[in-house]
């Protein structure tokens, strides 16, 4: 009786962690956001402007103004049991007011 009372309680405990540590969680840009300047910046004249309102302010900018820099933070869990999947830096360079490269840079 105790065995089975002490595994159901495990069983149970092992399901709510598992199923609190499956949350994600995205800081930084909108991933939709961030694929769409990708696929298309090098066909498409995205100005400081159109990229301000697809993915807002940058966290760093560059005095010329010409190089925006971002920070992408994908996590996974809860606020006890966090897994980053992934942490990068995103450096948009502009020339003329036109974005012509866009890089991630891998930090984990």
């Amino acid at each position: 009786m105790f065995k089975g009372f002490v595994l159901s309680i495990s069983l149970i405990s092992v399901i709510f962690i598992s199923s609190c540590s499956k949350e994600l969680y995205f800081s930084g840009v909108s991933e939709n956001s961030l694929n769409e300047i990708k696929q298309n910046y090098q066909s498409q004249e995205y100005t400081k402007e159109n990229i301000s309102k697809l993915i807002g302010s940058p966290l760093v900018q560059e005095n010329s103004g010409n190089l925006w820099i971002y920070n992408l933070v994908k996590e996974q869990g809860n606020a006890s049991f966090k897994k980053t999947i992934y942490n990068k830096t995103l450096k948009l360079k502009f020339e003329n007011n036109i974005l012509r490269s866009v890089e991630e840079i891998d930090i984990n």
